[in-house]
């Protein structure tokens, strides 16, 4: 009888996961078809002006997203809210070269195999951005991959499966990690453009990868 009831729970929990991943890609793949319609439908309604720019171009930019945790990150954390800072060097029509600081909220998932300690991670990142630009179109579509460091943190968590209940304590530590993904930039007048973009990210820590997949928009101001 134990022996049934374990593999009932193992075949229940198995079930879970694979229910839990099939939602988060859809959710994914929903996020980025509607971000590829507001961009193509803005695209499609902005005819470009012409006038002469001159490089180079600094910009700053403020962005507030969701990500989606995946390989393996997501038996840990839920999907959850980020929210960031863009700094961009333009140095011509195609070409600019970006520094990205973002904090990423980690809540701990309660159906988890293993329950534990709420997280975070820290990402600054660096890299360069290609638009494909039109003359034809205010919108620009663009390319960016950047690299740099991924701060991973874990908050206090108290331990209340044993007597007495034991504390184990937060930690902090710093790994390399890489992201990339597509984006559009729409003038809305002035000096100012909103932004959208998704990208997937890539964490190398010791023992095992981490990956997120996220998706922001916010407001790019011209320096």
């Amino acid at each position: 009888m134990l022996q049934i009831f374990i593999k009932t729970k193992n075949n229940q929990l198995r079930l879970l996961k694979n229910g839990r991943n099939k939602t988060m890609f859809k959710n994914i793949y929903k996020l980025l078809f509607a971000l590829l319609l507001i961009a193509f439908f803005t695209a499609n309604l902005s005819v470009a002006q012409t006038k002469k720019t001159t490089y180079p171009i600094f910009s700053l930019g403020p962005v507030i997203g969701v990500q989606f945790p995946a390989g393996g990150l997501n038996d840990i954390y839920k999907a959850s809210w980020n929210a960031g800072l863009d700094l961009n060097l333009k140095v011509n029509r195609e070409t600019s070269f970006f520094l990205n600081a973002t904090y990423f909220n980690l809540p701990a998932r309660v159906d988890a195999d293993v329950a534990g300690p709420d997280g975070a991670y820290i990402a600054i990142t660096a890299g360069p951005r290609y638009i494909f630009a039109t003359p034809q179109l205010k919108a620009n579509f663009f390319l960016e991959a950047g690299i740099g460091a991924y701060i991973h943190t874990s908050k206090d968590f108290v331990v209340t499966t044993v007597t007495p209940n034991i504390t184990i304590a937060s930690t902090s530590k710093t790994s390399m990690g890489v992201n990339v993904g597509p984006g559009v930039l729409i003038p809305v007048g002035g000096s100012t453009m909103i932004i959208m973009k998704a990208k997937l990210h890539y964490i190398f820590e010791s023992g095992a990868s981490r990956t997120m997949v996220t998706a922001v928009a916010g407001v790019d101001f011209r320096l």
